[in-house]
This record gives C-alpha cells, structure tokens and sequence, in this order.
C-alpha cells in the first residue's frame, strides 16, 4: 500500500454569488516516476475509481484535518480523451475571500491541484502496477509533485513557474532565500510589484508573518509610488 500526492493543473473558473468552481485532471494514466520505480494507473482502475472522488475535501498543502477544509469536489468522471481522471471543485466565498483572489489573479502562485491517494499496487520488472486507489483529498499547492502532471516553458518573464529557472536562480531574488520560496524579482533583478502583492498575500494565508511584514516594507518602499 502506498500513499501518494499526485499533482496537475486546474483550469476553467466558474463563479456564482456564493461559490466559485473550476476543473482539474486529478490522476491520469501518465506514468510516474518515484524513487522506489515507476507507478502506472491503468485506464480501467481509474474509470471504476473516478466516482469515489465526488464528496472528498479540499484542503489546502495536503492538511488534513477539519479546520483546512476550504471546499469539497462536486463532480468527477473518466476523460477518454485525457485519459484521466477529471474532477470539479467548488470553493465557497464566505471566509475563503484572499484565497480566491490569491486563485484568480494572472501571477498566481497556486498552479495545481495534488491529490491524495491510497493505492494497492502490485510489482513487476520495477514496475508498480495499482489494483486499487482509495482516494483520500485534494489539495490546493504552489507546485506540483510530479513532473509528470504539468507542463512548464521556459518563459523568463514568469520565471518562478519553471523549476529548473527557480534552481538558477539567485538567492537574493527569493523573500525567504532558504527554501528559495516567495520569488519577487523579475529574471533581470527589477523588484516586481506584482510578486511582492502575491507574496504578502500567500505569506498572510499560511502565517509567514516575517515574509509577509519584509514584503509589505519592500511593496511601500518601492511600488506605492506606482499607484
């Protein structure tokens, strides 16, 4: 048995007064690769699994505990086209506003979906073949966990969406250099204002407050001029 946070990319807003919704491909047949070998879903596990999603939380960096739920998934189903898994989640506005508007705007650095998920696999030539998936949560995330669930250009201009660009990067382009996290520079080294915005708002959601009180400083130093 095995216990996996897969991870894609979300897509397609929806939104009424209460709630907004959008889609995400949860679990695909894509190959995975992890340390212990490579793990497939076959098309017929994921076919007769897609409906146990429907029901299952939204959390937020795969917390799993009452307090984290920010939503719930609506709807799922088996994509032939995509071979994968696609499901619906809606999140409810009340008490979830700078989440939402952390998801809506263009420099978002929330880009996936990951699911968590408890497989029965069974092992031949390195090859971990699931027989079941028990699905556990979704989880909203900055960046995926597996390579295979995203798709990334290397375009300087957003630069932090690109793992490889994120490694080269200078330290000093990250509020928090340690685990080269919250970027608020662009590839040339000019302080953006956007990023230092999603940075105050991501470091405010999960409680970073030194990151969130050296964004603001940095934001009024330099982009309060600009407004």
């Amino acid at each position: 048995m095995m216990d996996l946070a897969l991870s894609s990319p979300y897509r397609s807003f929806k939104e009424t007064e209460e709630y907004i919704e959008f889609d995400c491909l949860a679990l695909s047949t894509t190959p995975i690769q992890r340390p212990a070998g490579t793990i497939i879903f076959p098309e017929e596990v994921l076919r007769a699994s897609a409906p146990t999603l429907i029901g299952i939380p939204l959390l937020i960096d795969h917390k799993y505990s009452v307090e984290n739920i920010i939503g719930t998934v609506v709807n799922a189903h088996y994509s032939e086209e995509l071979k994968g898994i696609m499901a619906t989640v809606r999140i409810p506005k009340a008490g979830h506003e700078k989440l939402i508007s952390l998801l809506k705007i263009d420099l978002s650095p929330i880009k996936n979906v990951s699911v968590g998920v408890v497989v029965d696999t069974e092992k031949k030539d390195g090859i971990y073949r699931v027989k079941n998936a028990v699905f556990k949560e979704l989880s909203l995330v900055m960046e995926g966990a597996d390579p295979n669930a995203r798709l990334l250009s290397a375009n300087y201009s957003s630069w932090w969406d690109d793992p490889e660009l994120r490694k080269k990067a200078p330290t000093d382009y990250f509020l928090d250099p340690s685990s080269r996290r919250y970027p608020y520079k662009t590839w040339e080294g000019e302080i953006s204002c956007d990023r230092l915005l999603v940075a105050m708002q991501l470091s405010s959601l999960h409680g970073h407050r030194q990151i969130y009180e050296r964004a603001k400083a940095l934001y009024n130093k330099h982009c309060k001029k600009e407004e």
